[in-house]
C-alpha cells in the first residue's frame, strides 16, 4: 500500500495557503502559519491575533476521490473515473458536501483549539467538476434540511471553488448563533 499521507499533507498545506492569500487581502491582515499540529492543519497568526484552520474535502465520490489520489500519489497506479452515466450529481455532491461540514461542526476534538484560540475557520475545497449556481442551491436546501449539532468549535465555513485551487467563498448558509 503506498503511503498517501505526504500527498494530504502537501494538498491541505496548499489549501490554508490559498485560503490565507485570499483571507489576508479580502480582510487586510497579516496571517501566517506559526505551527501545524494536524489537527487542526495550521494555527494562523497576525500581529497578537492567534487563530487556527481546519481543512475538509467535499468529494463528489469515492471513486472521484480515489481518481484524484491515484493520480497524484507517487507509486500508485491511476485509479480514473469511469465515463459514467453518472445519476444525481449534483444531489450526490451536495449531500457529501453537508455531511462533510456536520462531521466537522459535532467533531469534539475542536474543543481543545477552540479554547487555546478561540472559534478556528474551516476551508472546504469543493471537488467537484460540475459546480454550478444549481449545485449550490441544492447544497443550500440539503443544509436547511439537516440538523447538526454545531458545538461552536469554527467562526466561519469557506469554501475553495475552483476544484480547490483559489476561488474562496464563504459558506453564507452557516450561521452561528
Amino acid at each position: 500500500m503506498v503511503d498517501r499521507k505526504p500527498i494530504k499533507q502537501a494538498h491541505e498545506r496548499a489549501q490554508v495557503a490559498v485560503f490565507l492569500h485570499w483571507f489576508n487581502a479580502r480582510y487586510r491582515t497579516n496571517f501566517t502559519v506559526v505551527e501545524e499540529p494536524d489537527p487542526p492543519e495550521a494555527i494562523i497568526r497576525s500581529g497578537r491575533t492567534t487563530r487556527w484552520v481546519e481543512v475538509t474535502d467535499a468529494f463528489w465520490s469515492d471513486v472521484f476521490a480515489k481518481d484524484e489520489y491515484s493520480y497524484a500519489t507517487p507509486g500508485e497506479v491511476h485509479a480514473p473515473i469511469s465515463t459514467g452515466p453518472f445519476l444525481n450529481p449534483d444531489e450526490a455532491f451536495s449531500k457529501r458536501f453537508v455531511d462533510a461540514v456536520r462531521k466537522k461542526l459535532e467533531k469534539r476534538s475542536y474543543e481543545e483549539s477552540k479554547s487555546l484560540y478561540g472559534p478556528g475557520y474551516l476551508v472546504v475545497p469543493i471537488m467537484y467538476p460540475l459546480f454550478d449556481a444549481n449545485t449550490f442551491r441544492m447544497m443550500q436546501e440539503l443544509w436547511s434540511q439537516t440538523q447538526i449539532n454545531d458545538l461552536g468549535c469554527f467562526r466561519s465555513v469557506y469554501m475553495n471553488l475552483r476544484m480547490g485551487r483559489g476561488l474562496v467563498q464563504r459558506w453564507s448558509a452557516y450561521s452561528r448563533t
